[in-house]
């Protein structure tokens, strides 16, 4: 695994890039390899929670949340260059910048996409789920790239990267495949690539997020009950006929004519009884907007 990995990065670009780190490993796997490779790297790295503890491989939001704040505190306080929380299974990470604001999970789709594409120019076909925000279509103009929609699940994701052509491929839950290195979401590796992109790119994660174009998504959750499912996806299909739509999974519709910035993506979920909406748009209130139209005509469709 550790020499796979080494083979794949660009580590003398790591050694001598200088990047500092903050790594919080949940008391999860990672902590019992990752240590080791980081230092082989020659990185300058503060670790916490860096130990195998069976009792905390699950935490709550609130506990989530307090962890991402004191990771926050400590790359402020040191004034490193970034902080990543693993999960304790390690496939997946949360980032603090360099000023120790915790980037959302699908804005971090975006800057690492544009990191990676910075740092490797020749990478011209990437895939992103189906969820994945208008601001990776708005970089593919920018970077000349092509993007596969693919369906809004980790099966979809790894199918994807089992194309030769795409070497990247991001999910919106944190987990990114990498598959010159796997064909999985693998949180060391995508720790290990960020640094490698840091250090080619010369650029910290708060700058880029500055110089990088921003939607406005709102998203919702409406319980569903699983019979519901079915007809509520009958009325969605027959009320955005007329509009122009994608199908890759749910439904996702585009209301304003020639405006594909501007979208509501409908899915239920797979494995509870709810569906959610993903509404965005360059404007806040129109995001706002759908979201609110759309809660009410699910709410209609399920009750009628």
């Amino acid at each position: 695994y550790i020499e796979r990995g080494y083979a794949a990065l660009n580590v003398q670009a790591i050694r001598s890039g200088g990047v500092k780190l903050v790594i919080d490993y949940s008391n999860g796997i990672a902590s019992t390899i990752f240590p080791n490779i980081l230092g082989n790297l020659n990185v300058q790295a503060v670790s916490l929670n860096a130990y195998l503890d069976s009792q905390k491989l699950t935490r709550t939001r609130e506990l989530t949340e307090k962890a991402i704040r004191d990771l926050s505190h400590v790359v402020t306080s040191l004034q490193y260059d970034v902080g990543c929380m693993l999960d304790p299974g390690a496939e997946r990470m949360v980032v603090v910048d360099e000023r120790g604001h915790a980037i959302e999970n699908d804005r971090l789709l975006t800057l690492m996409t544009k990191l990676v594409v910075i740092a490797h120019p020749d990478i011209k076909k990437i895939a992103v789920p189906i969820s994945a925000s208008a601001e990776v279509d708005m970089l593919a103009e920018e970077f000349g790239l092509t993007v596969i929609r693919t369906r809004d699940s980790h099966l979809a994701l790894m199918e994807a990267a089992s194309n030769k052509q795409i070497r990247f491929v991001g999910g919106t839950k944190g987990g990114f495949i990498f598959n010159e290195f796997l064909f999985a979401s693998d949180g060391m590796y995508s720790v290990s690539k960020l640094l490698e992109c840091l250090a080619l790119s010369k650029k910290r994660l708060g700058q880029l997020d500055d110089g990088t174009p921003r939607l406005q998504m709102v998203k919702r959750s409406t319980a569903c009950a699983w019979n519901l499912k079915g007809q509520v996806m009958r009325h969605l299909m027959k009320d955005t006929e007329r509009l122009p739509r994608e199908l890759i999974d749910g439904v996702k519709v585009f209301p304003r004519p020639g405006d594909r910035l501007t979208s509501v993506l409908l899915i239920p979920d797979r494995t509870r009884p709810m569906f959610h909406i993903n509404a965005e748009s360059a404007d806040g209130a129109i995001s706002l907007q759908m979201a609110n139209e759309y809660e009410v005509k699910l709410h209609v469709w399920m009750h009628g």
